[in-house]
């Protein structure tokens, strides 16, 4: 089962603000400086931006809860996750929200998420690891 993530409006305008600044910039150095290694440096960001905002995900899948965060992927085995409790912490995570499931597993690793419909995955994990305690 895919969940997308939720994305906060002001995730959004940070990250879309500097997708066009990142865009400018690439138009300076790439047409204007004529500079080869700048301008593969800035569409590299602007990639890595919009695939952070577009792909962004969480799939729940036989045992595994994989976690896609643009380019990066991660994936826990659910039965190694001990507990499940929601947060607002405004660091960096896989999530495109404040309003986040912070996910214990393993000894001490922890992972924070932000799916949508955050009671059908919770629910969705439980169901595979009645074992999970959940924090809420």
């Amino acid at each position: 089962m895919m969940f997308s993530s939720i994305k906060d409006i002001w995730m959004g305008i940070v990250i879309w603000i500097l997708i066009g600044a990142f865009s400018w910039l690439f138009y300076q150095t790439a047409f204007i400086q004529k500079n080869a290694f700048g301008s593969m440096l800035l569409l590299a960001l602007v990639t890595l931006l919009a695939a952070v905002w577009f792909s962004t995900h969480y799939i729940i899948e036989d045992d595994v809860l994989h976690i896609t965060y643009g380019p990066l992927k991660k994936a826990i085995h659910i039965n190694e996750i001990r507990s499940i409790r929601y947060t607002t912490n405004p660091f960096v995570a896989p999530s495109l929200s404040a309003q986040r499931i912070e996910v214990n597993y393993g000894k001490f690793q922890t992972v924070q998420i932000s799916p949508k419909d955050k009671d059908v995955f919770v629910n969705e994990l439980k169901e595979k690891n009645p074992n999970i305690q959940l924090d809420i």
